[in-house]
């Protein structure tokens, strides 16, 4: 019996004394500023895995809820037939009180699996 309490014991306090996996260590301007330093170091013709080992997978907490880095990915095939992917990475401070946007986001986009540009005029692009 003595063992049984100890077990559960155990387990209770492990359970109590771990963060959930969700929850993140930056704040929003801590992500922006780690990613506005990091962009620097891309260049043309990287992979993806290459991108975002440079760029981390650090996640941010809001007030909304967590941030991932990148924060949104998309996809689309162009007008010349590339799979194109627009990575999304925070690199500005969020206005008090609004929900994350683009606006404050810098875009890296890929075609076939490489860094074709970044910024915001790579998006104004038609591809």
């Amino acid at each position: 019996m003595n063992k049984v309490l100890m077990t559960l014991f155990f387990f209770f306090v492990v359970a109590c004394s771990s963060k959930p996996v969700h929850e993140a260590e930056l704040t929003l301007s801590e992500l922006a500023s780690l990613n506005q330093g990091r962009l620097v170091r891309l260049s043309i013709g990287m992979n993806k895995n290459e991108v975002i080992a440079l760029m981390g997978t650090e996640m941010a907490n809001t007030k909304d809820g967590v941030v991932n880095n990148p924060w949104i990915v998309e996809g689309f095939v162009g007008d010349d037939g590339g799979n194109y992917e627009i990575l999304y990475y925070v690199t500005r401070r969020n206005p008090p009180f609004t929900p994350v946007l683009k606006s404050i986001t810098t875009p890296v986009v890929l075609k076939d699996g490489k860094v074709v540009s970044w910024g915001n005029d790579s998006v104004r692009k038609r591809y």
